[in-house]
């Protein structure tokens, strides 16, 4: 299954994940579906947004009154937007039942909403790559044992193209360590991967044609791997793995890429940080005692 499955959503329904869609997810590491962020709540966010760029000079539809704007400002810019009234909102009847669902459990925690903002021709750390070869990283380790350690949901504030700077997932990477007897973080797994054809390419400065990553798969052991850009109109999710490898892309289109960024996470993940600092504290502690 190479597709990213999308469900249209009916406000007046209480809506959840099917068996077909909860497959998918199982294997792919994410699922899109549409009107799951209020389209009303997205309008208003985009619009406070630029009335707060009005500060630095930002304008609506006038690229080049950010395009010219120094790194030192966009930062400040990006600092004082971080935090818009309506993001919250991500977290409402329907994404929450939806995260249940993929991911099995009843009791998720919420972290706090941030604004994901990308203007185009900005963000020069970004190599200029249609696939970046870096930043590539999960937002949870992988964790030995069943269920997933948490459900990252994306909502799309504005109408974020084909490179228009959407973030870029690997489907189906989630998988790559179902078989490890330990946790394994981003760092970890980039490290090993290499040692994979498919890897040491995507993540090698000197591959060129880097745009077939978006249309050739990839397979480590038998686990199909696709790059996927996340593209969507005002409204649409995507719900993720919280270990699906994903990076930040360059934006060259002329608007700027509004999305929300919420993560839910699941009792494995709470479990296994519990643990780890108990463990970091005990061997501390130990230390402090022999010396």
């Amino acid at each position: 299954m190479s597709e990213v499955l999308q469900q249209s959503s009916d406000h007046d329904a209480q809506l959840t994940i099917n068996e077909e869609q909860q497959r998918a997810f199982d294997e792919l590491g994410i699922v899109k579906v549409k009107g799951a962020f209020d389209l009303k709540i997205a309008t208003d966010v985009e619009d406070e947004l630029w009335r707060r760029f009005e500060k630095w000079g930002i304008e609506r539809g006038v690229p080049e009154s950010w395009e010219s704007l120094d790194e030192a400002t966009i930062r400040k810019v990006m600092k004082a937007t971080r935090r818009v009234r309506g993001l919250e909102s991500i977290y409402n009847a329907h994404s929450d039942k939806i995260a249940r669902a993929l991911a099995r459990e009843t009791e998720l925690e919420k972290q706090k909403a941030l604004l994901l903002l990308t203007f185009s021709r900005q963000h020069h750390y970004i190599a200029d790559e249609v696939v970046p070869s870096s930043i590539w990283h999960s937002d949870t380790p992988n964790i030995p044992g069943k269920g997933l350690s948490g459900v990252i949901v994306l909502g799309f504030i504005n109408h974020v193209r084909p490179r228009g700077g959407g973030t870029m997932v690997i489907t189906g990477s989630h998988r790559l360590f179902e078989t490890s007897t330990s946790a394994i973080t981003s760092k970890m797994a980039k490290r090993r991967l290499k040692k994979y054809p498919y890897f040491r390419a995507l993540l090698s400065k000197k591959s060129a044609d880097r745009e077939r990553f978006l249309n050739e798969p990839g397979f480590v052991n038998d686990i199909e791997l696709r790059v996927v850009e996340l593209t969507g109109e005002p409204g649409d999710t995507y719900f993720v793995n919280g270990s699906v490898l994903h990076t930040l892309t360059r934006n060259y289109q002329p608007d700027p890429r509004m999305m929300v960024r919420g993560f839910y996470g699941a009792s494995k993940l709470s479990t296994h940080y519990k643990a780890l600092f108990a463990e970091r504290a005990a061997k501390q502690q130990t230390a402090t005692v022999a010396s």
